[in-house]
């Protein structure tokens, strides 16, 4: 599939990427929409994150379920939905404490 990345310091490009695998707790979306946002550009074109090669960029999107895994229940193939910029593992600990953003550690969300 291709995606629109990081490809280096100051420079972006589409990149081929294999297909994800769906996982028994995953959703795969196909994007009608993406959104790069500031932290986007932070890392691209002010470091933020250190040096990185082929990240994919855009982590904010609206689409539609096409695979879910074995353990999802709440959601089906063909339903529209929002991806918000912090995705937490609501099994985490800090997630069921009310810390969402820090699920798997500091801003592991």
């Amino acid at each position: 599939m291709k995606g629109f990345a990081m490809l280096g310091p100051n420079k972006t490009g589409f990149i081929e990427k294999g297909d994800p695998k769906v996982g028994s707790r995953d959703a795969l979306v196909r994007p009608l929409a993406v959104a790069p946002c500031t932290s986007d550009i932070h890392t691209v074109f002010e470091d933020a994150l250190g040096p990185r090669e082929n990240m994919i960029l855009g982590h904010e999107a609206c689409g539609e379920i096409v695979e879910v895994g074995s353990e999802v229940k709440d959601f089906k193939v063909g339903d529209r939905v929002l991806i918000p910029a912090i995705t937490p593992n609501w099994f985490d600990v800090y997630s069921q404490a009310g810390y969402a953003t820090d699920s798997d550690g500091m801003l592991g969300g």
